[in-house]
């Protein structure tokens, strides 16, 4: 029922303007969470460029901050990884629901551990389990590392793994995904981001929860990618929207992992 409702919602967003030919030279300037970059990435976004003709500018921040600059006028669509909040909608932004992608707790390769229960990865960011002999027998301190609590990855997770209870740290990233880059060099550290940001990293892993692998139906951490416009889409939006919901675009988000919203 959800899935028919997002797709009735886009339908609607892509007939509200007439098919208009675009000319070339035309620009959109897109501020993109980096979690929603990286999903996605330039080669999706040089296709794009290159098939529609427009003069594409990304901006890659938070999704607060995206949101933010889509809202002051600073670009005319934004990727987020977090929902719309009410005071957003009444203002007129409109979510478009790409894709759900699972939120990984990701790990040093060196850490022996393969799975988690829930409680232990809440355990794991409140401070209680330290060193990882609690988990896996090894006698290795547990560095804990968080994206930035600005990033919308830091309340998802919050909301999700740590119930609204506080979260603990060593270290925190000013970027969701310089996490990765973090738990790379760092024996014993463990972290969370959007799974395909580290789906492609030798040196990462990838651990197992409640014994759901990020790829089961079953997991329980998920997130929600989305493309945000302000009232009604001008001809460069549309044609990014168009763009997103492309089975091009369908096929790249299945064959990574990630579940398409609308089928």
């Amino acid at each position: 029922m959800r899935k028919l409702f997002y797709l009735l919602v886009a339908a609607l967003l892509l007939n509200l303007l007439p098919a208009v030919p675009l000319t070339a030279g035309e620009t959109l300037n897109f501020s993109c969470s980096a979690q929603v970059a990286e999903a996605f990435g330039k080669p999706l976004m040089q296709e794009f460029i290159d098939t529609s003709g427009i003069a594409a500018h990304t901006h890659v921040s938070s999704s607060n901050l995206a949101i933010s600059r889509l809202l002051n006028g600073f670009s005319q669509i934004a990727g987020s990884a977090r929902p719309l909040r009410r005071q957003e909608i009444e203002s007129g932004l409109i979510e478009i629901p790409i894709c759900r992608d699972p939120l990984a707790i990701i790990v040093h390769r060196d850490c022996t551990a393969t799975s988690l229960t829930g409680d232990q990865v809440r355990r794991i960011f409140n401070g209680e389990i330290d060193n990882w002999k609690e988990i896996c027998g090894k006698d290795q301190p547990v560095t804990a590392i968080v994206p930035g609590k600005d990033t919308s990855v830091f309340e998802t997770f919050q909301r999700q793994a740590m119930r609204m209870n506080d979260i603990r740290y060593d270290y925190m990233t000013w970027k969701s995904t310089a996490a990765v880059e973090a738990v790379r060099y760092l024996p014993g550290a463990v972290s969370f981001i959007g799974h395909v940001a580290a789906m492609d990293e030798p040196d990462i892993r990838m651990l197992d929860i409640d014994g759901q692998s990020v790829t089961d139906t079953g997991y329980p951490f998920m997130q929600t990618f989305s493309l945000v416009t302000r009232g009604k889409p001008e001809q460069t939006v549309r044609a990014l929207i168009d763009y997103a919901l492309s089975d091009r675009v369908t096929n790249f988000i299945v064959t990574h992992d990630m579940i398409p919203v609308i089928e």
